[in-house]
């Protein structure tokens, strides 16, 4: 981001030079013209505006930082971008599928549907679930243990660390998924990756993608994609009377706020029941009174 974005425009340029009204210069300028992507712009790109929103935003923060940087480094008295107007970032509609649906995308998914069971109940992302070694699946218990994550980086290929929250944690997976990982891992080592990619190592996630959006396909599902299994993972647990809490845990969100704020729409409307309950009390206590 810096090296493409960033330094082009200002990596030359003084820091006492820098002004507020060029900033937001380069900003508007980086979500209008279509020559700011990151390749040649075609005559299709004319047709399209610049970078994302969320790409504008992004190359803001880094430039923003390094500013803060330079005022608490005193190069500079102050930092010119502050209050900077930016795009809102737009969010895509999340799909979340119901059990019918999942069956039928397994079927189709042939050598994939146990993957694919395991990203719609369990919730994991998918780096998660690459990263998925024979010891950490508890067949008695039916849990799975999340600790690692495969990242595809720059330059390096697949990278495996730690989980996007840095924390690991344990979660429970319907009885026939555990059924169908026990046939998946009878005979493996407890080093093996539960789900290996064609050449041994971790599953590539565009590997996975293509064949995944093929049993789309043929299941008649539009606009899913593989992050839909997680998000389907969350809209069950709810669907099924799971707490805002335990679905945090199931999903490895960092606060409870986070799930309620993807899955506000599913929760329910506790005004209904809050008004239900007082009007039970204040007509218990009036026919006590009444009583007395």
């Amino acid at each position: 981001m810096l090296d493409v974005i960033v330094l082009p425009q200002w990596g030359d340029v003084r820091l006492s030079d820098i002004s507020h009204a060029d900033i937001q210069s380069w900003v508007n300028k980086l979500s209008n013209d279509p020559g700011s992507r990151q390749r040649k712009a075609t005559a299709e790109d004319a047709k399209d505006k610049g970078l994302s929103p969320a790409r504008v935003i992004q190359a803001y923060q880094v430039l923003d930082q390094t500013l803060r940087f330079a005022v608490r480094s005193k190069y500079i008295a102050a930092n010119p971008a502050d209050h900077i107007q930016l795009l809102r970032r737009t969010t895509p509609e999340k799909i979340a599928l119901t059990h019918e649906q999942v069956r039928k995308l397994a079927e189709a998914s042939g050598e994939l549907a146990t993957q694919v069971y395991t990203l719609a109940y369990a919730g994991l992302r998918y780096g998660e679930c690459a990263a998925l070694r024979v010891r950490d699946v508890d067949l008695q218990r039916c849990r799975l243990k999340v600790s690692r994550s495969v990242t595809a980086v720059a330059k390096l290929g697949l990278v495996e660390g730690a989980t996007k929250t840095h924390q690991a944690r344990t979660i429970p997976v319907p009885k026939f998924v555990a059924d169908a990982l026990a046939r998946r891992v009878c005979g493996k080592a407890p080093a093996d990756l539960v789900f290996p990619g064609p050449k041994g190592g971790w599953m590539p996630l565009d590997w996975f993608t293509w064949r995944f959006q093929k049993a789309c396909e043929t299941a008649g599902l539009d606009n899913v994609t593989p992050n839909s299994l997680r998000h389907t993972a969350g809209s069950l647990a709810l669907a099924s009377g799971a707490s805002v809490v335990t679905a945090q845990k199931l999903l490895g969100h960092q606060s409870p706020i986070t799930t309620m704020n993807v899955y506000a729409h599913q929760l329910p409307d506790d005004f209904d029941n809050l008004a239900a309950a007082m009007d039970s009390a204040a007509q218990a206590a009036a026919v006590g009174e009444a009583g007395v």
